[in-house]
């Protein structure tokens, strides 16, 4: 990773702090993190500092995790947002994943933090490959309608004029049935090939 990873952490407890930074520098990561207590320094901090992840207790004095997810989701939803908690159990913690969380870890469990972490990011960066290559096909399927309206203009220019030819050469030779054969042959030729070209142009814009 050529940028440091930023992370902001949501949490009141210095010694858990200390905890996760540990953990963390047990990783392969360059990272740089900011710490934030309070739901207005919470907001802050997802302008100011931007973060790559963000990693929240459950419950604090003034605020909670839950309340940060649904702030974050607002403003940033590619975000990853990792629980980190004692004070959730099994239960509570699949339902708030299912909820869109990104994961959670136990404050006794930190060990599985740095690879929840590299998962949380894997997935990030797959969604916007995703996303990339989804804008690259639209960009792609935007080219081919203009090249296959322009075409079709093209094309069905020389078959109105031959349609105009036969029109005119029918009048002029009407009172010969063979000729008048011959002359609504090509008219539902040229009148066929019309409809295919509308029709590519009408499939073209379904794609």
């Amino acid at each position: 990773m050529t940028n440091d990873l930023k992370i902001l952490i949501l949490e009141d407890t210095l010694s858990d702090v200390d905890l996760l930074k540990r953990e963390l520098n047990k990783s392969d990561f360059n990272f740089i993190f900011e710490i934030v207590q309070t739901r207005e320094t919470f907001e802050n901090a997802l302008d100011s500092f931007n973060p790559d992840l963000i990693l929240s207790d459950f419950n604090l004095p003034s605020f909670d995790g839950l309340s940060a997810f649904h702030i974050k989701q607002k403003k940033s939803p590619e975000i990853p947002f990792i629980i980190v908690s004692g004070a959730i159990g099994e239960e509570k913690a699949v339902e708030l994943i299912k909820n869109g969380v990104t994961d959670y870890t136990q404050k006794d469990k930190l060990f599985t933090l740095n690879q929840k972490i590299t998962r949380a990011l894997k997935e990030v960066e797959e969604k916007k490959e995703k996303k990339n290559a989804e804008e690259k096909i639209n960009q792609q399927h935007k080219k081919l309608l203009e090249v296959a309206f322009l075409q079709s203009h093209q094309i069905r220019r020389p078959v109105a004029d031959i349609l105009g030819l036969i029109d005119a050469f029918d009048m002029k030779n009407s009172a010969n049935p063979e000729n008048s054969e011959i002359i609504a042959r090509l008219k539902i030729t040229a009148e066929d090939l019309d409809n295919i070209i509308r029709d590519i142009v009408k499939k073209t814009n379904e794609i």
